[in-house]
């Protein structure tokens, strides 16, 4: 703002683009805007205004569009619409070229273009019915109006616009219009169409699209005639539903899901219209070229031949079935493994290169061709990890377990044991020769609750071992303060894993109290003094039981005899 001479000013700058600013002029205390200011930022046409020599502007119509302005004009005696572009350069002349000379019910016609007030403009047929924007099945129309006169239109415009070259890239509702018989539909707004050249079917370029419509290869800035179908079918999809598979999801969020294409269907969708969408949206391009493999996104012949009536393979199914493909073979450090149990051992036992496999997409990236199911898990998980910092291990373990649920062998942080048995023998023979190293490793099992996850997965039904797996972690979580609870959380976790229940004193091992007791008598009958160097082993100045003795009893069900005699010790 500036006030110079009893002129106060709001930027008197206009910027560039979009953005307008306010001029306001205050002089001898009169307000007024701007003028010339005025004159520069305001494109409206006023009614009368003729274009091209004959379109007469009639009113503006009350659409909103983020690249123009919308006007109804008329030319003998019939209405036009004159889109005015915001942008100087919004309308790409290869493009136009091509449209003014297609003549097609089913693709919007270009009849004029020019310049007014320095912004282009096209004059193009006016739709009284509007777009199928906010239309939805058995409130708009019924599921045969879609399959007889909508997927039709759309497939015969799609169908002129790639013989032509052109690829729309932003199909979706609200570009699509009604036509004025009411049924049948026609292809609108090539704002950001490209034109192929050179015989080249696919086009690579940065552009303005809207993600919830666009395929995956799209996210890669790959457009080509299959990227116009994809966006046909989730548009289809939104017609029935009312909202699309991606509907209030981030672009990036979006990217990730749409690779592996797996949408979610309403029970009530007709199972046609279901396999009609699946086709149309499949994910992978790769075979695209051959027209005998199934395994392909649909385009013009199968969409017309399914709008016949006649059955066909879907995309990823394969002809009569929905059994996955088989596996190919997944290389990883060097080694190729051709079955998923193989494959997620290696994983594990990898365990930093293996996440490095999961986290850099290079797993979701191998199942997405033959198993979409385990794709979106693994994407579930890499979404997971940008959302949840540190957390990148206890993601990497629970994925292992959803891709491969039978896997009965633990694995934790490169840790691999055949079963959680084999895992509690291993810290008990540890713990027993005082190796305190892994302390931390079995803390973390603790801390992320992993044997509780691990018993609903693979002994679902056994009530006795969840709740002993559950009274653990509570124990862990109430006495994670102090190294000597900790310590004996972790006996405590290995006697009731491994179902060990002896005690290893410097290698000297006891099965039950009476062999305790026999052997603490020969010590006694043999010499005092091995017998009281033993009992300071057992019991230390604080009158507290060596840890290995106090977890060996409370395993082997004398908790409440140990209550009872630390009473007495207080008394």
């Amino acid at each position: 703002m500036k006030n110079n001479n009893n002129i106060t000013q709001i930027n008197g700058t206009v910027l560039s683009g979009e953005q307008t600013q306010l001029n306001l002029i205050i002089d001898d205390n009169k307000t007024s805007i701007n003028q010339e200011l005025n004159n520069t930022i305001n494109n409206n046409l006023e009614p009368g205004t003729v274009l091209c020599d004959k379109y007469e502007v009639i009113s503006k119509l009350d659409v909103v569009t983020g690249e123009a302005d919308l006007y109804i004009c008329k030319w003998n005696n019939k209405e036009y619409i004159a889109k005015v572009y915001r942008r100087e350069f919004a309308i790409k002349q290869d493009v136009v070229e091509i449209l003014k000379s297609i003549n097609s019910p089913f693709v919007s016609k270009i009849y004029e273009t020019g310049i007014h007030k320095g912004k282009p403009f096209e004059v193009l047929d006016y739709y009284k019915n509007g777009s199928l924007q906010g239309r939805k099945l058995n409130k708009d129309f019924n599921y045969e109006e879609i399959r007889k006169n909508i997927i039709p239109s759309i497939n015969e415009g799609l169908k002129v616009l790639h013989s032509n070259g052109i690829i729309h890239k932003d199909l979706k509702p609200s570009n699509i219009m009604i036509t004025d018989n009411g049924k049948d539909v026609t292809i609108i707004d090539f704002g950001i169409s490209s034109v192929k050249s050179d015989g080249n079917t696919i086009i690579v370029t940065k552009t303005g699209m809207t993600p919830e419509y666009s395929a995956p290869e799209t996210f890669r800035n790959l457009f080509l005639e299959e990227s116009d179908y994809y966006s046909f079918g989730i548009t289809i999809f939104e017609l029935f539903c009312g909202y699309t598979p991606y509907k209030n999801m981030k672009a990036e969020e979006i990217e990730k899901y749409v690779s592996v294409q797996r949408i979610p269907f309403q029970e009530d969708m007709p199972s046609e219209l279901k396999n009609f969408i699946s086709a149309l949206t499949y994910y992978d391009i790769t075979n695209r070229r051959n027209k005998k493999n199934p395994n392909r996104r649909w385009t013009y012949d199968e969409v017309k031949q399914w709008c016949d009536g006649k059955k066909l393979a879907i995309p990823g199914e394969g002809i009569g079935n929905s059994e996955k493909l088989e596996m190919p073979p997944y290389t990883f450090l060097r080694k190729k493994y051709t079955d998923i149990p193989s494959l997620v051992a290696a994983l594990a036992e990898n365990w930093e290169n293996g996440k490095k496999q999961l986290f850099r997409g290079l797993i979701s990236g191998f199942f997405k061709g033959f198993n979409p199911e385990i794709a979106t898990f693994c994407l579930d998980a890499e979404l997971e990890a940008t959302r949840t910092s540190g957390k990148d291990d206890i993601i990497f373990w629970k994925l292992l377990y959803t891709i491969y649920p039978e896997l009965r062998a633990f694995y934790w942080k490169g840790g691999s044991f055949e079963s959680i048995n084999a895992l509690g023998r291993d810290m008990l023979e540890r713990l027993w020769k005082n190796d305190t190293s892994k302390l931390n490793y079995y803390d973390s099992i603790l801390s992320e609750k992993l044997l509780s996850t691990y018993v609903q997965t693979i002994a679902p039904n056994d009530e006795k071992l969840k709740s002993a797996v559950g009274n653990i972690e509570a124990m862990h979580e109430f006495n994670n303060n102090d190294e000597r609870s900790k310590l004996m959380t972790c006996y405590q976790m290995a006697y009731m894993l491994s179902g060990q229940r002896i005690l290893d004193l410097d290698g000297v091992k006891f099965k039950n109290v009476g062999e305790l007791a026999s052997y603490m008598k020969e010590l006694l009958n043999k010499s005092y003094e091995e017998f009281e160097s033993f009992c300071h082993k057992l019991i230390d100045s604080e009158d507290n039981l060596d840890i290995r003795l106090e977890s060996w009893l409370i395993a082997i069900g004398k908790r409440k005899e140990l209550d009872k005699w630390k009473e007495t010790l207080v008394g």
